[in-house]
């Protein structure tokens, strides 16, 4: 069932509220790296975790990805950092991949020809864990047929108020 199309009607904020949410690293990095335009939604989105509004999941390919860029290797503060806002952050879970997500991340893959192994982790991840919504910049996914609902990160907006819309 690809359930990708959300409803104009509630905004996203609504849609957020009370749901337990999972995040693909490319979140995690825009947040972390600050990216234009993506960091204010990104900054809102991890805001409703923090706050007890949401639960916020992801797999520890974030964390993996998330440290890996190279110019970190001369930056240990900046890799301790980031390990510890992953570690630290109110409202987020960082889990492993276990032999559960494995075996569901190999039947999205025999299910969705194309389909890379981090992002089979990932939606695995969010599938497993039981997320209602998985946020991913990456606008392929949302064109699969997946259980899961997926919100791509470039479909929402803030208004001026900082209110999340799509």
């Amino acid at each position: 069932m690809n359930t990708s199309k959300t409803s104009g009607i509630l905004g996203i904020d609504k849609q957020l509220k009370n749901k337990l949410i999972a995040l693909d690293s490319m979140v995690f990095i825009y947040l972390i790296e600050q990216t234009d335009p993506y960091f204010p939604i990104c900054k809102k989105i991890l805001h409703f975790g923090e706050s007890g509004q949401t639960k916020i999941i992801s797999s520890i390919i974030s964390v993996l990805e998330s440290l890996s860029p190279p110019k970190y290797i001369f930056h240990p503060e900046v890799q301790r950092e980031i390990t510890n806002f992953f570690e630290n952050t109110t409202g987020l879970s960082i889990f492993p991949v276990d032999k559960q997500v494995c075996l569901e991340a190999s039947r999205l893959r025999r299910e969705n020809p194309g389909l890379k192994t981090p992002d089979s982790i990932q939606l695995a991840t969010a599938i497993v864990h039981q997320a209602n919504i998985f946020i991913s910049n990456d606008g392929r996914l949302a064109k699969l047929d997946l259980p899961i609902k997926i919100i791509p990160l470039d479909t929402i907006h803030l208004d001026s108020s900082g209110k999340a819309i799509k």
